[in-house]
């Protein structure tokens, strides 16, 4: 994984952190707020940030397990690679040429 890589899940994360957390911070703010529905929907968004929370958590673990499968298979098998991208690289290319000479 590269550093820039790293840096953008990091970034992501931490975002997504500080948006959980403003929304844990305004249910509190407003927990002397009186009535039955908002406390029913407060406890619905609590649910919601508890379960995404959840789910951001295996995804993130998910990804980073990923990540390290495919380092190590660049390692072990690098001409494998190389030969791989630079395979999708051209398949890329071709289909991006017939679509600018389709679309003139």
């Amino acid at each position: 994984m590269s550093k820039s890589t790293i840096k953008t899940e990091s970034t992501t994360a931490d975002d997504l952190k500080a948006l959980l957390h403003e929304a844990e911070q305004a249910l509190s703010d407003n927990a002397g707020v009186t009535g039955d529905k908002f406390a029913e929907l407060r406890d619905r968004l609590r649910t919601a940030l508890d379960s995404g929370r959840d789910a951001f958590e295996r995804l993130r673990a998910e990804a980073a397990h990923r990540a390290r499968q495919a380092d190590q298979a660049v390692h072990e098998h690098p001409y494998y690679a190389m030969g791989l991208a630079a395979g999708i690289g051209a398949v890329i290319g071709i289909l991006l040429s017939r679509s600018c000479n389709s679309s003139r």
